[in-house]
């Protein structure tokens, strides 16, 4: 992974000048990575589910997972779909926690089947668009989950190299400014250059306004780009639980 995330890293950086580089090497020399963990209910009701990740929260403060910055936790009820959107400051700390006896115990547990992961460096032009978890202001309300959503996006690359890839990026980002975009809390810039998966998480204050970002002009022209091809959206319902440090706020 390490090899990877400093692939990712080489390409992206070069769109910051060297002020943004210098101010984020002080800032301790965080790599931001994101997990996505999805999951399916099996032989237990909606309920008991939320039951369930009432009694672990705790167990996902920051201070209890080496690296973490914070944990949404998503749901799509439609699509029976669960699971969480982890903040890592390193490749070795996502890689500590897959390892670790807490998501042993969550993989393991009888209720929950199916589970996929995804692992992404983290841009630093995500900087722009209120993405990096570890600048952003979280809130410790559960009111202020309320109606809040998750999209993740992904895509890959057609005859496209990774540095006019990385150029595109630093291009569109103040697009993704959340004045710019309705309801838009955050985007996260993502890829994992491995993979060939490149994408956003994005966080938006409610259904209506990933409803709107899906039929607005901005959206069609990304979809419309000839060298970004194979896209998927995912999108979640962001769980009332602030004990993780999960839910962003401007």
């Amino acid at each position: 992974m390490k090899k990877f995330l400093l692939v990712l890293l080489a390409v992206f950086t070069f769109s910051c000048n060297q002020t943004e580089k210098k101010e984020s090497e002080e800032k301790s020399s965080i790599q931001e990575m994101v997990l996505v963990v999805n999951y399916e209910l099996q032989d237990m009701s909606l309920e008991d589910h939320a039951k369930l990740g009432s009694e672990v929260a705790p167990n996902f403060k920051p201070e209890n997972v080496d690296g973490l910055i914070g944990k949404t936790f998503i749901g799509n009820v439609e699509a029976g779909v669960f699971g969480g959107v982890y903040y890592f400051s390193s490749p070795e700390s996502v890689d500590s926690y897959l390892e670790s006896e807490l998501w042993k115990g969550v993989v393991a547990h009888p209720n929950l089947v199916n589970f996929t992961k995804e692992v992404y460096g983290v841009a630093p032009i995500s900087k722009v668009s209120n993405g990096l978890s570890s600048n952003r202001s979280t809130s410790s309300e559960a009111s202020d989950a309320e109606g809040m959503m998750v999209l993740v996006v992904n895509y890959e690359l057609q005859d496209m190299s990774l540095e006019d890839h990385a150029k595109l990026g630093s291009e569109v980002a103040p697009n993704f400014k959340p004045e710019n975009v309705d309801g838009l809390i955050g985007k996260t810039f993502i890829g994992n250059v491995e993979a060939g998966v490149f994408g956003g998480v994005y966080y938006f204050s409610s259904p209506e306004s990933v409803d709107s970002y899906l039929e607005s002009e901005l959206w069609k022209g990304v979809v419309a780009h000839p060298n970004l091809v194979n896209f998927t959206t995912d999108v979640y319902g962001v769980a009332p639980i602030t004990i993780s440090n999960g839910i962003p706020v401007l």
